[in-house]
């Protein structure tokens, strides 16, 4: 009902839906007259809960001065993308990148343990030169630590790995590591550990 409130109301949608539910939402918002931001964020719980997200901001550019203040206090940043859906874009192929490394990260440690090598060991190697993307480190040690409580859980980066892919047909993208990954992904939330921080596909790789 708040779209009712008349024409030129601001709707600020910031959840991570895909590209095509941000295209029917925008449509909404068209036939409503309201102005319509597509503005979802990166980080996880920690930064949000510090006001420390990126804000992936997209839409038209004359109610930035409006918005300011709000993305002001929910993050550190704001980076505006242009038009409204490029936000949400932007947010699948930055998430879709987290995935990746999750993965590699999970399946180095568990190619290294079968190996007979120390992972931690490993990890530490990656860490000291340019390899180590300070994320994958950072779930790396996570992973080996077993302790799986939710930065961001796994449900919900599955979700973000299966608009990607969803995505990535759409346009005729090839997204070949995250085609991989999705099945065994599915069967380990499935499994129990959806609630489970993303490293958790440790447990499975």
């Amino acid at each position: 009902g708040l779209l009712d409130a008349g024409p030129g109301i601001i709707w600020v949608q910031m959840g991570t839906v895909g590209v095509e539910w941000t295209t029917r939402l925008a449509g909404i918002a068209a036939d409503h007259g309201a102005v319509f931001i597509d503005a979802p964020v990166s980080g996880s719980e920690g930064p949000a809960r510090a006001g420390q997200l990126v804000i992936l901001a997209s839409g038209p550019a004359q109610v930035r001065d409006v918005l300011a203040p709000v993305f002001g206090v929910l993050g550190r940043d704001t980076v505006w993308l242009g038009p409204a859906g490029n936000g949400t874009k932007t947010k699948l192929v930055l998430n879709n990148w987290l995935a990746d490394l999750a993965e590699m990260t999970a399946e180095t440690l568990s190619f290294a343990r079968r190996l007979g090598l120390d992972p931690a060991a490993v990890v530490d190697l990656l860490q000291s030169n340019p390899l180590g993307a300070p994320y994958a480190v950072q779930k790396a040690r996570v992973m080996l630590a077993g302790d799986f409580s939710p930065a961001f859980a796994l449900k919900h980066a599955l979700k973000d790995a299966e608009l990607a892919a969803q995505a990535a047909q759409a346009s005729g993208a090839t997204l070949t590591l995250t085609s991989a990954l999705l099945p065994r992904w599915r069967d380990t939330a499935a499994s129990g550990h959806g609630d489970d921080d993303v490293a958790a596909v440790y447990l499975t790789a």
